[in-house]
């Protein structure tokens, strides 16, 4: 599962220099929607290269004010989980 969430987060990170109106930015918002659950628990060494899309999208002038708010919502969700994991794992290889 991992390898396709890297193959879709890298097509993601390429296409974006191409996006150029809100439809397509509220695509890839879908689908980051969808991936961060995933993400948190099998690949968290991909949160960086979301929080980079997220960052890269929230500079795009076609984003537009409900996909910025939407946007800044994903960027803290993805903290939080990311967070809450880390939290989670640690307090695993605290136990005897």
């Amino acid at each position: 599962m991992s390898a396709i969430i890297t193959a879709v987060i890298a097509l993601l990170g390429q296409i974006l220099p191409l996006v150029q109106n809100s439809q397509q930015i509220a695509s890839i918002i879908v689908t980051l929607i969808q991936i961060v659950p995933v993400l948190v628990k099998e690949a968290q060494d991909l949160v960086q290269p979301v929080k980079n899309i997220i960052a890269a999208l929230q500079t795009n002038a076609a984003t537009t004010e409900e996909q910025m708010a939407t946007l800044k919502e994903l960027d803290a969700q993805v903290d939080a989980d990311f967070e809450a994991a880390a939290t989670a794992a640690s307090a695993q290889d605290a136990q005897p």
